[in-house]
């Protein structure tokens, strides 16, 4: 069991880091993304192109998180410019045609060829009770819950912080108090993006590179930010470890085949959860 748990630490990793940055756009723009897995995907994928040109693959990845930086800038002036004053609901419902914009183009990239990305680790491991644990894991659990100490401090402790959070709970109101929101708007959708790149930038060397399961990953990742009622990013990204531990313990019983379930049904329960409460609520 216990290697199946190291074995479920390797996803586990990236979904803490995408869950992280869905409960940060929560927090910050008031907005559930489900296109990030994508956007950083594309940001990914571009390395292969500064692979081809010869880049070493530290550089290669410091470019395609920077790629994925300049997408997170154009994604947020679309939203600033069409979607400031719409609900929560409208504004997470248009970022679902991101996804699919996402998942057009990176398979006309990708074109389900096979690929090798440039590994800034070259496949080191540390070895843990015998075990080996990849060192890209490590430093993507480090970033995961080096990013939800820092925003969760940045937020609550800094005048930025306090802009962001009014932002997303009135943004007409911010504007009028010299807040300048679509700026900020386009800044946190770069930096969400920069690190949901970084996240698929440590994973792509051992995964897939079909796109399209790139892009789905923000599936687990919303199971998991759920785990933390996208308030806590420290639960969001325990969240992160926990479906891919869970994951990784059904894939070795007789029920392997519906692993890829376990976070519908994370969702499932938590959603019924909340449901449940607001009944108690009503009924008191």
């Amino acid at each position: 069991m216990f290697e199946q748990i190291l074995g479920g630490l390797v996803a586990g990793g990236v979904y803490a880091a995408l869950a992280v940055c869905l409960v940060l756009m929560y927090q910050m723009l008031g907005v559930l993304t489900f296109a990030h897995a994508g956007l950083g995907a594309l940001g990914a994928g571009s390395m292969l192109w500064f692979q081809s040109v010869g880049l070493p693959a530290w550089v290669c990845v410091v470019c395609g998180t920077l790629v994925g930086a300049v997408i997170g800038i154009a994604v947020g002036w679309i939203m600033a410019r069409f979607f400031l004053e719409r609900s929560v609901e409208t504004r997470s419902a248009a970022t679902v045609g991101f996804l699919v914009v996402s998942v057009a183009i990176g398979n006309r990239i990708l074109n389900g060829a096979t690929y090798s990305f440039p590994d800034p680790f070259g496949g080191h491991s540390i070895s843990v009770a015998g075990q080996g644990v990849p060192l890209a894991t490590i430093v993507e659990l480090l970033l995961a819950f080096g990013l939800a100490a820092g925003v969760s401090l940045g937020l609550q402790r800094t005048f930025l912080g306090a802009q962001l959070r009014a932002m997303s709970e009135r943004a007409t109101t911010a504007q009028l108090l010299g807040v300048r929101v679509g700026m900020l708007t386009i800044v946190v959708w770069a930096f969400a993006c920069a690190i949901s790149t970084l996240a698929l930038v440590f994973v792509l060397p051992t995964s897939t590179t079909s796109f399209p399961p790139l892009a789905y990953l923000i599936v687990p990742a919303t199971a998991a930010a759920l785990l933390g009622l996208l308030q806590n990013m420290y639960l969001a990204a325990l969240g992160g470890l926990l479906v891919g531990i869970a994951e990784s313990l059904v894939l070795t019983t007789s029920l392997g085949r519906y692993a890829d379930a376990v976070p519908f049904l994370i969702v499932g329960a938590v959603m019924t959860y909340w449901r449940r409460k607001d009944v108690w609520s009503e009924a008191r």
